[in-house]
């Protein structure tokens, strides 16, 4: 899909919602329609034009990068140039993208241009962004085997003694070393009683034999994000390891198998849930089952109880199930799974013993 087709989108459901143009702020937005990889930049859709607002920093870039606009290099306060060209005539209604846009600019907008009907939307172009074209698609794969090479890279490291800081340093230096842009996001490494802890961050706490390592990491490639998780014990596995493993593993499997195009983010989260709470462990799965990813680690859509839309033929979306005992440790399994209309497609190859 090109720009001007993300464009187009966009501008046939802001006619279906009788809006005359959006005001997109959010970058990852902004990038997903034009293609700008800056720090700074906004956008204007309204009628036939879409308005690019930059800062002086970006003039090259913005010429190289941005697709179907027209550029403005101005100040810090983009909408001052909107006003200033009579870029919105009065009482027409805009939309404003209402998850990201602050009080302050808020404030500004309507008062600098109160002639404006300012409308709150959400997740327009999100929504558009969740089913990936094949270009993404090959972007989110090879994040993917990035991340999946440095897995066994590091495999070697996971004993005895190894501090958790050093491994998710490790991590970071390998996924450059094979291609990636960097880390996807920043990695847990959480050993022990701290695999616990679904968001831990890395410590100077050391493995220790009989500890699991919950390993939750992935590679940037393109600007697309990997997120895969693997859980590994260092030492000797006992009945209680595997148990536990097993069960998550289980849960797993059974959402991977289930998802496909047409099944409801709240389906699939049932199905995972299920596995545990059937093992009697339904209490210590206490995150929803997965999320989209793209150009940003967490995506549309959710998979969990709250979401009632089906999912769509090209969303990639992380499977995720895990159980989590205080003091103990946890376990958690995920992979990035792309859903097509009779299946769903597991994307990392890395083991899962």
């Amino acid at each position: 899909m090109s720009y001007r087709d993300r464009i187009n989108k966009v501008k046939s459901i802001l006619s279906d919602n009788k809006l005359a143009g959006l005001y997109v702020t959010n970058l990852t937005n902004v990038r997903y329609l034009t293609g700008f990889t800056g720090s700074a930049g906004s956008i204007l859709i309204i009628n036939n034009e879409q308005h690019f607002f930059t800062d002086g920093r970006y003039i090259e870039q913005s010429k190289n990068q941005v697709k179907n606009c027209i550029i403005h290099i101005v100040g810090s306060a983009h909408y001052k140039e909107i006003k200033k060209e009579g870029l919105i005539h009065e009482d027409l209604h805009i939309g404003f993208e209402s998850d990201y846009v602050s009080v302050n600019l808020f404030s500004a907008l309507t008062q600098s241009m109160s002639n404006v009907n300012w409308e709150k939307t959400s997740g327009i172009i999100e929504k558009i962004a969740a089913v990936k074209d094949l270009t993404e698609i090959d972007s989110l794969k090879t994040a993917i085997e990035i991340t999946d090479v440095v897995f066994d890279k590091i495999l070697p490291d996971l004993k005895a003694g190894a501090k958790e800081r050093d491994i998710a340093a490790k991590i970071s230096y390998l996924f450059k070393l094979n291609g990636a842009e960097g880390d996807s996001y920043d990695s847990i490494i959480a050993s022990g009683y701290l695999g616990a802890l679904p968001h831990a961050r890395p410590s100077d706490k050391e493995f220790e034999k009989g500890d699991f390592v919950v390993m939750d990491f992935g590679a940037l490639y393109n600007g697309y994000h990997a997120d895969m998780t693997r859980t590994v014990v260092i030492g000797e596995s006992t009945d209680k390891h595997n148990e536990i493993y097993n069960i998550v593993l289980e849960s797993q499997l059974a959402g991977i198998n289930f998802a496909k195009a047409g099944v409801t983010g709240a389906n699939l989260d049932a199905v995972c849930r299920k596995v545990i709470k059937d093992a009697g462990y339904g209490d210590k799965f206490i995150h929803s089952t997965g999320h989209g990813i793209g150009l940003e680690v967490h995506t549309h859509p959710r998979l969990s109880s709250f979401n009632k839309e089906p999912l769509l033929e090209n969303y990639v979306v992380t499977i995720e199930p895990g159980i989590y005992l205080s003091g103990w440790g946890g376990v958690r399994i995920e992979d990035d799974c792309l859903i097509t209309k009779d299946r769903c497609i597991p994307l990392n190859k890395s083991t899962k013993e």
